[in-house]
Formats: C-alpha cells, structure tokens, sequence
C-alpha cells in the first residue's frame, strides 16, 4: 500500500511541475520587433549590426558590474542578466533572418 501512495505522490508531482512549465512558457511574450515596418534591405543590415553591437555593450555591462562587485562566486545576478540578453538576441535574430529570407527570391 505505501508503494501505491508513492507512485501517486510522484505522479501528482509531476503533473504540477508540467503545469508549471507549461505556464511559464506561456507567460513570456512573442515580440514581434518588425510588425507594421516596411521591408528595406539596407536598413535590415543596420539593425543586424546594431543588434550585435547592443548585445556587445550590454556584455561588457554585466561584466564591469559583475568585477566591480568584487566578482562574486555567486554570480546569479549576472547569468540572469546574460540569459536575458541571450534570449532577446535570438529572438531579434531570429526576426531579421525571417526578414532577410523575404528578401531573397
């Protein structure tokens, strides 16, 4: 009997967690950056310069804070900072290669 009501703790643990998650990557919005923007090829190799240059600046950001606060061991502060900016460069990028690939015959 005490096997049975582990199997459904579990079970039931499991579900939870599911619904967590499922309910986290619900709850962080697609941004659509280019919605309602013309297409223009010029520009669009702006922007892919100005992203990574944005993304460079916002690094060396978190790295001058993270070595002026004596370069913690716990570094939580900075690798959310980094997954925040990882996560928006992708997405951006993603975005401008979608518009790169409209470009194309």
């Amino acid at each position: 009997m005490m096997r049975w009501q582990w199997l459904i703790a579990v079970g039931l643990l499991l579900a939870l967690l599911l619904i967590a998650m499922a309910f986290h990557v619900n709850a962080q919005p697609n941004v659509q950056l280019y919605e309602g923007i013309a297409l223009d090829a010029g520009l669009l190799h702006l922007d892919k310069r100005a992203l990574d240059e944005a993304y460079h600046a916002q690094m060396v950001k978190l790295f001058g804070v993270w070595l002026a606060s004596g370069a913690p061991a716990d570094a939580t502060n900075f690798r959310r900072g980094m997954g925040i900016a990882r996560r928006a460069y992708g997405a951006a990028a993603g975005q401008i290669a979608e518009r790169e690939k409209q470009l194309r015959p």
